[in-house]
């Protein structure tokens, strides 16, 4: 169920980016195969900010590899792992992100991104739950 969660549009507008009132997922675009690309656009209380990659690996149901770019910063290409384990019954996502340099991580984090991304695995984890009920 998390990585239905995590491939599919309809499921990811319901978790990524959604920080709290005001935000959306108004373009969510997955063509989730190796080489294929994506692109989500959250819109917020600030306006909207566009993020694309595309999928360099995929081990179902537990990885993905793919790149990540800020569309306001399209030099920096970040490469994203996500992996699912199951732990007694129940599923870890580890999300391992590889910067271009410190100095873009150092952006990252002084961002508030991570706070951003901590929210959503939070949605994340409510729409997996969700979705069990209904199975």
């Amino acid at each position: 169920l998390a990585f239905e969660a995590m491939t599919r549009p309809e499921q990811v507008r319901q978790w990524w980016g959604q920080l709290g009132e005001g935000y959306s997922v108004p373009v969510c675009e997955i063509d989730f195969r190796v080489g294929g690309k994506w692109r989500f656009v959250n819109r917020h209380p600030k306006g909207e900010a566009a993020f694309h990659g595309e999928y360099r690996e995929i081990n179902p149901p537990s990885r993905v590899v793919f790149t990540e770019i800020f569309e306001d910063f399209p030099d920096s290409v970040s490469v994203v792992t996500s992996e699912l384990v199951e732990e007694n019954g129940k599923t870890r996502l580890i999300a391992t992100v590889e910067y271009p340099s410190l100095e873009v991580r150092d952006m990252v984090i002084a961002s508030g991104m991570s706070r951003g991304a901590g929210i959503s695995y939070d949605r994340l984890e409510d729409l997996v739950g969700r979705l069990q009920n209904k199975s």
